[in-house]
Formats: C-alpha cells, structure tokens, sequence
C-alpha cells in the first residue's frame, strides 16, 4: 500500500517481489496506487527475454526489409538489401549484440578502398538506420555505428551531355524505348517516376499529365499537374504509347520479358551510348540537360525552373492547369524547338564500334 512521508511532503508506492523492493515517489495517493498494480503486473508477467535466435542478424535484418519495401523508394530498398548482402557474407549471421565497431570498420574500410569515401559513408548511412530501426522496435541498445565517422566525400561534377549526343541516343532507339526517353526529355522527371508512371496519370482528354513525388522525407506522395498540349511531341510520344500498350498492364512503360514495370534498366542507356558512339550518360542526364538549356539558352527563370523540377521550395499539386499552362508551355516549347533543329530518323541505328 502508498505511504506517505511527512519529511519530504510525498506519497510513496511499493512493491516487494522475492527479496527485492520497489519504490516510486508520487504527488498523490492514486497515482501511487495505480503504480503499484501495474508494476505488480509487470513482475508477475516478464516480458520473455530476447533469444540468440531472436536477435540473430539474417531474422532481424529481414524484418528490417520487410518494413523499408513499403517505406522507400526500389532504388532505396535495393541499396539497403545488398548492403545486408555483403554483411551477412561477411560476418556471417551474428547475434546483432555482437557485432562491434571494429568489425563496421573492417566493412567500411574495405568499401572506400574498393569503391570510394563516398561508398564509405553510404553504407554508415544505412547501417546507422538499420540499427536504430533495431532499438525503436527491438529495443537492441547495441549500436556499433554511432562512433564511427564520417569520410570527406570526393564530390564529383554530373556529367550533362551535349545536344548531339542527346539526339544521337534518341536515333539509336525506337519504339518503347524512344518513347520512354522523350519523356525524360520533356518531363524532368527522376527515373523512378516514369517507371511507376500509370495511364491513370495521363489525361489525353482534359491534356494534363502528373507526376508524382516525395516532397519531404517520410513524407507521403503529392502529384503535380503539367499541360500535355495536343500539338506537343510528348503528347504525339504518349499517344502512341497508348496505342501500343500492354493492355493487361496499367502502366504505361512495361518490360517486355515480365509484363511488369520497370524497376531498373542498369544496361539499357550504357548500351545506347555505346551504340551511338557517345560518352555514357543516365536517365539523370535529361533531367540536368533541359533545365541547363532552358536557363542558359532561353533565360527561363529560376523560379519557373523549381516548378518544372519540382523542388521542395514548391508549393504543393495545382490540378488545375491555368496557372500554369502558360509558363510551363513556353517551356515545353523552347525544348521543342531544339528538337526540330536536329531532324530525327526514324529507324534504329545500327550497331557501331566506337572507342570511347
């Protein structure tokens, strides 16, 4: 039962259990007394104590990918599973209270010797999340990672490509292929949000489509709304889409092997390049080479730019068009017109040898 202390002005609960005593201090009697039955209940039902196998690193690891699959993006989840992968390989499976900073160190050195500082502190990146995912819900306190820092990271300048060579991986394709890489063009979008794009993100009729993005970490997605004027090459590359598509499918670019949407195509622009005797760029390359020819040619404004990027600075989706139809047309236009400078044939290019 409480007591109470007249020297320090409180209300006392305890609890005795075996040979030992429990004592809290309160400023009223309820809230000792609801302390002690609850505290009775939490000695006469332990919560059972995690095993080895309970706390092994492949078990825990695997709900730890389980739970990134639904939070992040595939790009994400990719890197975050074969960074367990390589641990796993090379630590074989550890209870996760065993694993130290030295052997962290170890997997970390051997990634900047390897691969670069920039590989380096990618890795301490997700391993420092992957173990505080385990303490918030494991309750693991283990955390090899915490102390180990940082690399200085050796930044390297994007490579953006010039008009040419865009234009000659254009020619080097057709079909899908041609079509998914004139909607990098003219969307600006990141890879991933033209291989999750769905024909339900495309209005022929009101001449709208939408893109859909991240705004903030752990944030959930928003779309933006951009014109597709019926006259413009993306609508005429998307219509055609539409009439070729994989009927049982709603995506609007589908693997021809799977049926399925792309998740990556790691060799897809590598061998386009080698093909059009270019020097190798990536989807990224089009989301930096229109907005470079928009501001440094055509003078479009910064601000007019963060819209069409999508840039945290921006305000949220304006599904309708009147806005925006004006700025973001113009926009669309000045690319067009660097388009039909360059005629584009047609047909494929034929495999070449090059030596870049």
């Amino acid at each position: 039962m409480p007591y109470f202390d007249d020297k320090k002005n409180i209300w006392k609960g305890v609890v005795k259990k075996d040979d030992k005593r429990f004592t809290r201090q309160f400023s009223t009697k309820t809230d000792a007394k609801t302390w002690e039955v609850e505290k009775r209940k939490e000695l006469e039902n332990p919560k059972p104590e995690k095993t080895e196998t309970d706390t092994d690193l492949l078990t825990i690891s695997n709900e730890y990918l389980d739970f990134c699959r639904h939070r992040f993006s595939s790009s994400t989840y990719c890197e975050k599973k074969k960074l367990c992968a390589n641990i796993l390989k090379k630590w074989s499976n550890p209870n996760v209270n065993n694993i130290t900073p030295s052997m962290v160190l170890k997997h970390l050195q051997s990634r900047a010797r390897k691969v670069s500082n920039n590989a380096w502190n990618r890795d301490r990146k997700n391993l420092l999340a992957m173990f505080n995912w385990f303490k918030k819900i494991h309750g693991i306190n283990n955390n090899p990672v915490i102390n180990v820092e940082r690399l200085p990271e050796e930044r390297k300048i994007e490579y953006i490509p010039p008009a040419e060579d865009i234009d000659k991986v254009m020619m080097a394709c057709s079909g899908q292929d041609r079509v998914m890489l004139q909607c990098y063009y003219f969307t600006f979008a990141r890879r991933g949000e033209i291989f999750n794009w769905t024909w339900e993100d495309i209005n022929f009729e009101k001449k709208w489509y939408r893109l859909w993005t991240k705004k903030r970490l752990h944030s959930d997605k928003q779309a933006d709304y951009f014109p597709l004027p019926e006259d413009s090459e993306l609508y005429r590359a998307l219509k055609w889409q539409w009439e070729h598509r994989n009927v049982n499918s709603p995506y609007v670019f589908t693997d021809p092997e799977t049926g399925e949407k792309f998740t990556h195509r790691n060799r897809f622009m590598k061998g386009l390049c080698k093909r059009a005797c270019v020097k190798r760029f990536g989807f990224k390359a089009f989301r930096k080479f229109g907005p470079s020819v928009l501001n440094d040619i055509h003078r479009v404004s910064i601000k007019k730019l963060q819209r069409l990027l999508r840039h945290q600075s921006q305000t949220t989706t304006e599904i309708y068009l009147k806005k925006i139809d004006d700025d973001l047309a113009v926009g669309l236009r000045l690319l067009e017109k660097k388009e039909k400078d360059t005629p584009r044939d047609t047909q494929e290019v034929s495999e070449k040898t090059c030596s870049l």
